[in-house]
């Protein structure tokens, strides 16, 4: 056994090490890419607490999520932040009926593993 595992060792091993060093940096990006859009989320919901009648929608804009902030009908901010002259392109087809209040996105758990089947026991 120890003499296979040698043997695919040296052979694998560099072909291993290549891929382990060429996946790792995509890997890296999504995660960071997924905790910007957790933290810029969760700032938004803060921001939208302090506001009177605070609302939150979110836009999709180049596969980037951008959660903007609503003080009744009037827009108060953007997570994470745009130019506000770009506000008008980026609402141009979203449906503002959709806008979700501050209090009840705060009251949610936020969902960190998925569902699983049940197991009866016997």
């Amino acid at each position: 056994m120890a003499k296979n595992l040698v043997k695919y060792g040296v052979r694998y091993g560099p072909l291993a090490v290549e891929a382990f060093r060429h996946g790792r940096e995509p890997a890296q990006q999504a995660m960071q890419a997924a905790l910007a859009k957790r933290a810029a989320r969760k700032k938004a919901i803060e921001h939208a607490l302090t506001v009177r009648e605070g609302s939150l929608l979110k836009v999709i804009r180049d596969g980037q999520a951008i959660f903007f902030v609503f003080s009744g009908d009037a827009i108060v901010t953007t997570y994470p932040p745009v130019p506000q002259n770009t506000y008008p392109d980026l609402l141009r087809h979203a449906d503002l009926d959709k806008r979700e209040p501050a209090a009840l996105l705060a009251t949610r758990k936020p969902k960190f593993t998925p569902h699983l089947p049940h197991l009866r026991r016997r």
